[in-house]
This record gives C-alpha cells, sequence and structure tokens, in this order.
C-alpha cells in the first residue's frame, strides 16, 4: 500500500519517523511475592525480549477470574497463571485455547507433567517432614516408616483433605510410583488408600486445614512428623524450628501458564509462554522462590547453586520416587474422593 495516498502529509512523516507500536500484553498471575517473582524471573525478561508491552492483573482465585472473564465474552487476560488442577477443571469448562504445539513445545516435558491446555512451569513436593529432636539421626524415610507407629512413635500431622494423601497411602502399601493412578482406577483403589489412611488415624494428632499451620506445627515440635509442602518445611527450619524433611515419595503439583478462551491476542500471548519457560528463566526463577523447574533442561544451565538444588522438588536427585499429581484424575474423581476421606473422618 502506497502510504502517501492514504495520509494527510503530516501524518505521513509521522507513521515514517516513528517505530510500530509495541503489543501490549496482560497477564494475570496470583500477585504478591510469587507474582513479583514471575514478574522479575520470567515473564518481564519475555516481553522484553519479544517487544511487548505488558500490563499485569493479580487474582486470589484464576478460575473464578478466568470462568467470569470467558462467560461474559469480555476476555481482557492473554496469559495466566494457574494451579494444574484448576487448568484441568477450566478445560473441561472450555475456559483455555489448547497451546499450539507449534509454538509451546511440551515434548521435553517430564510426561506426568504435560498438559495440552496449560503448560507447567514450576512445581513443588508434598513430603514428609519430622522433627528432628524427635528422631535425631535416624529418621523416618519413606512413606512406609510414616505408617510405621511402633518404630517411629510420635504425633502424626496430616493435611484434612483427600488430594495428596491418596496417593501417599498407596506408596506407603510399597505402591510403585507410576502405578499409583493406575491403582486409583481399578475398582478398589480408592477404597484401598481410604482404608490405608483409617489405619493411621488413631496416631494423627492434628489435621490440619492451611500451609501456615503445618509451618507452625514444625516449628514448635507441635507434631514429631508432618505431611506438608517441602517450601513450608524449608520455611519452618529457616525460622529456628528443628525441622528436617525428605523427597522420597513425594508428590509433585505444578503451576502452569495458560490462554483464555478468547483471549485478545492468543498468538503472541503463546509465544510469550514460550519464551517465559525456556530453561534459563525458569532456573533463575530459583532465585527468588523454592519451586523446582518443570524444564528438565533447566537443570542442565548451571545456573542453579548446588545447595538450592537439594530444596527442588524437581532436581534430579529428588524426584526419582516421586509421583506428579495428575490434574486429569482428579478431574473426574476428586468429588468421590473427598466424599469418601470425609466420611472416613466421620467414623
Amino acid at each position: 500500500m502506497n502510504l502517501s495516498r492514504c495520509l494527510p502529509s503530516a501524518a505521513l512523516a509521522m507513521a515514517l519517523a516513528s517505530p510500530l507500536a509495541a503489543q501490549t500484553l496482560t497477564i494475570t498471575t496470583s500477585g504478591g511475592d510469587y507474582g513479583a517473582a514471575l514478574r522479575d524471573a520470567l515473564w518481564a525478561p519475555a516481553a522484553a525480549e519479544l517487544g511487548f508491552e505488558m500490563r499485569e492483573d493479580s487474582q486470589s482465585d484464576s478460575l473464578a477470574a478466568l470462568r467470569m472473564q470467558v462467560m461474559s465474552g469480555a476476555v481482557s487476560t492473554d496469559v495466566i497463571q494457574m494451579g494444574s488442577l484448576e487448568a484441568a477443571q477450566a478445560a473441561t469448562m472450555d475456559l483455555l485455547e489448547p497451546l499450539d504445539p507449534e509454538i509451546v513445545d511440551i515434548d521435553g516435558l517430564p510426561e506426568g507433567a504435560r498438559n495440552d491446555y496449560c503448560h507447567p512451569f514450576d512445581s513443588y513436593g508434598t513430603v514428609m517432614a519430622w522433627n528432628t529432636e524427635t528422631f535425631g539421626d535416624a529418621p523416618p524415610r519413606s512413606w512406609a516408616d510414616f505408617w510405621d507407629t511402633e518404630t517411629f512413635p510420635g504425633r502424626r500431622a496430616l493435611r484434612a483433605n483427600a488430594q495428596d494423601l491418596l496417593e501417599i497411602a498407596l506408596l506407603s502399601e510399597g505402591v510403585a510410583p507410576d502405578e499409583v493412578y493406575d491403582v486409583l482406577e481399578s475398582g478398589d483403589g480408592l477404597a484401598r488408600a481410604i482404608a490405608r489412611l483409617e489405619e493411621l488415624k488413631p496416631d494423627v494428632a492434628v489435621w490440619w486445614s492451611s500451609g501456615a499451620q503445618s509451618t507452625q506445627l514444625l516449628k514448635d515440635g507441635e507434631a514429631d512428623l508432618v505431611v506438608t509442602w517441602n517450601g513450608r518445611a524449608a520455611n519452618a527450619a529457616a525460622d529456628g524450628g528443628a525441622a528436617g524433611y525428605t523427597f522420597a515419595g513425594s508428590v509433585i503439583g505444578t503451576d502452569c501458564l495458560a490462554v483464555p478462551a478468547g483471549a485478545p491476542h492468543p498468538e503472541e500471548a503463546m509465544k510469550l509462554i514460550a519464551a517465559m519457560t525456556t530453561a534459563e528463566r525458569e532456573a533463575r526463577l530459583t532465585d527468588h522462590i523454592l519451586y523446582g523447574p518443570v524444564n528438565p533442561a533447566a537443570y542442565e544451565t548451571g545456573l542453579i547453586p548446588e545447595d538450592r538444588l537439594e530444596l527442588l522438588a524437581t532436581a534430579p536427585a529428588n524426584a526419582g520416587s516421586s509421583v506428579y499429581s495428575d490434574p486429569a484424575w482428579w478431574v473426574a474423581h476428586g468429588q468421590e474422593a473427598q466424599i469418601a476421606f470425609d466420611e472416613m473422618m466421620n467414623r
């Protein structure tokens, strides 16, 4: 097109003299310290590389915010950070665009973490933690030990929720990590896991309901053995608590990045996700938070200090006996599982 035929001379001069305006994308995160870490390590440098301007929103309930936008037909977010379970729910509700495999590569991800709608980028582990004053140099090392109340007597603390506990219960019986969901899919798998939890129930002193509570239990020595998240256990130790923990048999959960259905700039959003989840950027995220990269190549960059590797759920030395939480299973069976768990709690 000949611009001189379409623009007045002054406008033509401005158009030729000024660079094209940068594309502006909106990203929605959970905000707070976590959101700041995502900005500094992931999306700000990725956007600068791509030449995008960015606007940031924060939402504490990303699924509710996403559903409201899509259902109203007024989607303002291009990229949204979600928990993988939330994302699996969102996908079943047609709230997310499928990831474009020509732009966002999921082939290099661990098989248990792959998702066609939300790209996982960091992880945490549900782990076994203990009071180091109680167990000294001979702490429990497996979920079987956690259930062994004779060899390892003491007060137990578990989360008052079925999620992760079902997987842990089966691991404690010797089910192989890669067979946990096969067992849960079987006719009696759920009942078997619930029965194993009920077996331990008399020795559970506290059923905690928040991560902060689990940290306090460890820090104050109110429980000897605690099921918690690795970041919470690390915080308890850093705050002076007599706390140790292991990633053996951890259940790995992930956070992920998705494009809402009807996003204003879907192709650019896919490019941003791809640029955010490079090995180098996921490695840099560990400078800010104790969430392990999901991209295995992040561990080959040399950017993660040795003393930090031991604190990350997906580090090669930690993930060998782990189970990736399966969001698809929890979407399909979560309500049934929670009902069975609640019934066990009330017996």
